[in-house]
């Protein structure tokens, strides 16, 4: 299927997977203060644009959103605001030019509440697939801490009532293909039903 624009797959309201990547793999996020940066701006933009943050998790050369978001079209300036400001610091920073960052970052629909549990949890295990960590929890630029540490974070919203239980889904955390390989994560008849849906647009 061609790309899809993001305000045709996604709708006001809907829970969305978001990963960006850095041009030819580069480690764009060097040190302490380059994490802190990028979060610090990730939260201005969360600030703006109103968006519920549930899961994230910040790579050395890419980042990952889980969210539910309000309105398409704000959030999606709002993530063009973080890789921007994110860019033109990074430039200040170490005196170079030039692309950082993919061009487009990409969008993957969410089915609902379940899917995005267990997106999350595939986001927060990133570090641990690099072999960074040997725990998610252990791996401080991500959401993990939050559900697992009680660690204070203003980034993260959470689920409500704490000990909230969800369906376990029978989805593997090193599929990569399904996490962020087509454009919508959730069951075979969502998937099917959006992907048909689409093709008539």
């Amino acid at each position: 299927m061609p790309r899809i624009a993001r305000d045709v797959l996604l709708f006001d309201g809907c829970y969305v997977h978001i990963i960006s990547r850095a041009i030819r793999k580069e480690r764009i996020m060097r040190d302490k203060e380059d994490f802190i940066t990028f979060l610090s701006l990730l939260k201005a933009a969360k600030r703006q644009s109103g968006f519920q943050l549930f899961h994230y998790c910040i790579m050395h050369t890419h980042f990952h959103l889980a969210a539910m978001i309000p309105s398409v079209t704000a959030f999606s300036k709002s993530v063009q605001f973080i890789k921007s400001q994110y860019c033109f610091k990074y430039h200040t920073k170490y005196r170079i030019n030039g692309p950082i960052w993919r061009e487009r970052f990409k969008s993957l629909l969410i089915e609902d509440e379940n899917y995005l549990r267990v997106c999350g949890e595939y986001i927060e295990y990133n570090p641990v697939k690099a072999g960074l960590v040997k725990e998610a929890k252990d791996w401080p630029y991500s959401s993990k801490q939050f559900y697992n540490t009680n660690k204070i974070d203003e980034l993260t919203d959470g689920y409500g009532a704490v000990g909230d239980t969800y369906k376990m889904l029978d989805v593997s955390l090193d599929d990569e293909k399904y996490f962020e390989g087509g454009i919508v994560i959730g069951s075979p008849y969502f998937r099917h039903k959006t992907i048909k849906k689409l093709k008539t647009i």
